[in-house]
């Protein structure tokens, strides 16, 4: 009787010790990845758009690639060639791989995350830039989903983009936009930025300075 005891003790115990493996979905194991740099939990900020809806803005992190594809599902035809000057089916790689390979000092990404009926986020926008440290200057895009336009969201992403390069001391925030993107080009000049036609009047590039260039002693702009 105290051997079979012993036994059912035993028995117990291995269970304790080995519970059955949970399956965690995939986002929360992107999430249990040690990020390479610290996450900026300070540029998280809640703004409101037009209509009054509380929408939350932040850097993008990991397990955020599979809202932007849900994101990118949502937005028209014609503004996905505005973005990326084609006809996509889903998003380009180099772009996803912003996404999941998070470098915090090369890239700048802020996504526009609401809360949907039954509680969930969804995203709504995404602006980002790379940045190219030899130029003091930033190359950005701007992706709005199109049930979600004319809400004033291209323009928070735009002022938390130019706060975020100008803190990092960049000097030009640049960009080409098709020139049939009225909408976006109509934004750009309400943020002051500069609009260069190009000779084949397909695109226009747009920049915006953040600081003047430092000068030598001649008076010309340093290299």
């Amino acid at each position: 009787m105290a051997e079979k005891q012993k036994f059912d003790l035993l028995g117990n115990l291995s269970a304790l010790r080995c519970p059955p493996p949970v399956r965690t979905p995939g986002e929360w194991r992107e999430l249990q990845r040690p990020l390479p740099f610290r996450y900026p939990l300070e540029d998280e900020q809640y703004m409101e758009t037009s209509q009054g809806r509380r929408i939350l803005l932040r850097p993008v992190r990991p397990g955020d690639s599979s809202a932007y594809e849900a994101m990118f599902r949502l937005v028209d035809r014609d503004d996905v060639r505005f973005r990326f000057f084609s006809y996509l089916k889903q998003l380009p790689s180099n772009e996803l791989r912003r996404f999941q390979k998070i470098d915090y000092d090369l890239n700048i990404n802020y996504i526009a995350l609401g809360i949907t009926a039954s509680k969930r986020r969804e995203m709504l926008g995404v602006v980002g830039a790379t940045l190219v440290p030899e130029e003091s200057s930033a190359e950005f895009g701007l992706l709005i989903r199109s049930d979600q336009k004319s809400l004033g969201l291209g323009r928070m992403l735009m002022e938390k983009l130019i706060c975020a390069c100008a803190v990092r001391g960049i000097g030009t925030l640049r960009a080409e936009v098709m020139t049939r993107n009225s909408p976006m080009l109509s934004l750009m000049r309400k943020m002051d930025f500069q609009l260069f036609y190009q000779a084949d009047g397909s695109y226009v590039e747009i920049k915006l300075r953040l600081r003047e260039p430092k000068t030598t002693d001649s008076g010309r702009p340093s290299t």
